[in-house]
């Protein structure tokens, strides 16, 4: 068996493009690529590939899903095949053993830690907002950087108290446990039970993930003092690697994709300022060296990196030594000065956001000349600077992966060096050949075998063949309900909007009413004392609503990830198709995409749709039992009065009528369509 967390690494690391690209040809399109689907006779390109989403989808024959689905579905795999085959792609090491009680420990303390960040963000929050400390030192510190209100708020920004331990208090009068906060580092334990909170008197920059999940803080100090960092960071954890984070990218990702290009740059006050500027394609490194498990997180939506610079910054020369891991991964990198005594923070501050892309299209500069030029300019006419010149410029261009670009890069080189371009060449050869053995070596260091490796497409084992067709078997054999299609449309709602709170005033009181939209179906189907008939669709149910209270629930995110395959694949359909798929919608009224769905998503519009679908989808659900009640005891008074039985005939006439009662209730409901009360 593969351990859980061996499993979100293959799943986080693996991407839809990178795998999908190598066996069908993609083109771009829009925010998507396309090509011909691969699994039918597809003559006009039908299957979607999303980078955003991580997903593929073919809305010609149906098939489609994560990374792993489609390695399954394409190659013949099983489940855990397809993760081996994944996790050889991105050289990730797999040791199949069973979990033992410690690594199940450590999934429950994963869980813990995120719950544990997750009420401290809204902790940290909460001081900046409503704390008279928080608002004089905190806010007033934001406002000076003229952050607006709603990127604060967007960005989570808070306020850690200065109080020694302040925070720990509450979190543990709040029922958390102290180990937790000592592994998350929001405490710092030491002798004698003391205890102290790491981010007090500090103003608070949340960490999330790609899910949007809370995994770190980043904390600055706003009185002088020389004894303390300016700048304090959560410690490494079990959740938390900061070589595999970015600040920002849970709010960049969608508008890279979108502009196909990503901004690059060194502290959080960077992004957020140039995200209120109008320029939300833009992740930060903060303030370390690029990492391979950064690069793979870009890599995920874009190809194409801009990577600014303060134009009086010293440490460029430093800096640029990580970019050459963006250019061994096949990146294409371009590089902005700004002008002097400027840094993003401040520049953006300046611009709008046509303004901002304006100077950026008229002063970025090609990563591997811009590093020739300054190397250039430090050597001056010094020939042992000239000579590591080349060595440098060789090295840059070996990594990139592409031989036309190199040669390319190369042309343009030797014109700035002013050598013959075959030197040039026969040393990036060398040089390849170098970093190839290099590599060999890393990935296969027995010299007794060096060419040992495993397949690529490893072959499933007869007992785990035989086991996957039983269950295929198994599947098959469930008969389909009457009703499949209508728990299928509670189900769309569930997973693409579970996580979201409906609200309405109360006519009498006025209050805002909040209800959670998987709190409030299970409560209807448990009112009405009905479960669904779908064996799986009620394994999802109910797991939604186990899980639904816990903090940084998202359950697209929960169900596309889920280690069930069949559970994975049916929340990819459900939340990928164009439109909800029933014939129900289909005769009472066109649906919008959820293309469109998604542009109108403004809180007051999304409500209104939530207030008015998720009751309708239920009444239709319960519409169709009723319905089908009252035929089945239609049959019944035909048999009843066939064999003169009058006393039940008249039990099931009264039966009838309760049921028809319910149903004109019902229709009535369904007819008006705007529901206005839950």
């Amino acid at each position: 068996m593969i351990d859980y967390l061996t499993i979100e690494r293959i799943q986080t690391a693996a991407q839809i493009y990178d795998v999908v690209s190598e066996f069908i040809t993609l083109r771009k399109r829009g925010v998507n690529y396309v090509g011909l689907c691969p699994f039918h006779e597809d003559k006009t390109p039908s299957f979607y590939v999303s980078p955003a989403k991580n997903i593929c989808k073919c809305f010609a024959c149906g098939e489609g899903g994560t990374p792993t689905h489609f390695i399954m579905k394409h190659e013949q795999l099983s489940f855990f095949d397809a993760l081996k085959y994944l996790a050889k792609k991105y050289g990730i090491e797999i040791k199949e053993t069973a979990l033992s009680e410690e690594q199940k420990q450590a999934q429950s303390d994963r869980e813990a830690m995120f719950i544990l960040n997750g009420f401290a963000q809204k902790t940290f929050s909460f001081n900046l907002f409503e704390t008279e400390e928080g608002i004089n030192i905190g806010l007033s510190y934001f406002k000076e950087r003229n952050f607006r209100e709603d990127i604060i708020k967007k960005f989570q920004l808070g306020y850690a108290l200065e109080g020694r331990d302040a925070f720990t208090k509450e979190a543990l009068k709040s029922g958390y446990k102290k180990k937790y906060l000592e592994k998350t580092g929001l405490t710092i334990v030491g002798n004698n039970d003391y205890l102290a909170d790491r981010f007090r008197g500090r103003v608070i920059f949340p960490v999330h993930t790609l899910s949007g999940k809370v995994v770190a803080f980043g904390g600055r100090i706003l009185r002088k003092n020389d004894k303390t960092a300016k700048y304090l960071n959560s410690p490494e954890s079990e959740i938390y690697h900061k070589g595999n984070e970015l600040y920002g990218i849970y709010f960049a990702r969608q508008a890279i994709v979108k502009q196909d290009r990503c901004f690059l740059v060194e502290g959080y006050t960077d992004v957020i300022s140039m995200h209120q500027a109008g320029i939300e394609n833009v992740v930060a490194s903060s303030g370390t060296a690029l990492t391979q498990g950064q690069i793979r997180l870009i890599n995920r939506f874009t190809t194409n990196v801009t990577v600014l610079y303060d134009g009086d910054s010293a440490g460029i020369k430093a800096a640029i030594r990580g970019i050459d891991l963006l250019l061994e991964a096949g990146l294409n990198i371009k590089i902005v000065l700004l002008p002097e005594g400027e840094d993003p923070d401040s520049f953006s501050k300046k611009q709008s956001a046509s303004s901002f892309n304006n100077y950026i299209a008229e002063n970025e500069t090609d990563f591997v000349q811009f590093k020739a030029r300054l190397l250039i300019d430090d050597a001056g006419n010094d020939p042992i600077k000239k000579a590591k010149i080349i060595t440098e410029i060789v090295d840059t261009i070996a990594l990139i992966p592409e031989e036309i670009i190199r040669l390319v890069y190369v042309k343009e080189c030797s014109r700035l060096l002013n050598m013959d371009e075959r030197v040039l060449v026969r040393n990036i050869a060398k040089k390849r050949q170098e970093n190839f053995r290099q590599k060999k070596k890393t990935l296969y260091p027995d010299p007794e075998n060096p060419e040992e490796t495993v397949s690529p497409h490893p072959a499933v084992s007869k007992e785990e063949e035989q086991q996957e067709q039983e269950q295929a078997k198994n599947i098959q054999q469930q008969s389909i309900s009457p009703f499949d299609e209508y728990e299928k449309n509670i189900l769309y709602y569930v997973i693409r909007y579970g996580e979201r709170n409906m609200y309405y005033k109360d006519d009498e009181t006025q209050e805002t009413i909040y209800v959670n939209v998987i709190e409030f179906i299970m409560s209807d189907l448990v009112e009405d004392e009905l479960e669904f008939y779908n064996p799986l669709y009620k394994k999802i149910m109910t797991e939604a609503f186990e899980n639904f209270q816990k903090e940084n629930f998202v359950p697209e995110h929960y169900f596309r990830n889920h280690l069930d395959p069949e559970i994975s694949q049916f929340a990819v359909d459900i939340s990928t198709d164009r439109y909800i798929i029933s014939k129900i919608y289909t005769k009472q009224e066109k649906i919008e995409s959820d293309e469109r769905k998604r542009k109108e998503e403004k809180e007051a519009g999304l409500n209104k749709m939530l207030l008015e679908k998720v009751p309708y989808v239920m009444f239709n659900y319960k519409d169709s039992i009723l319905k089908s009640k009252m035929n089945e005891i239609n049959e019944q008074i035909k048999t009843a009065e066939k064999e003169n039985n009058l006393e039940y005939q008249i039990e099931l006439i009264k039966e009838l009528q309760e049921l028809e009662a319910s149903h004109k209730t019902i229709a009535l409901q369904l007819g008006e369509r705007i529901i206005t009360r839950i």
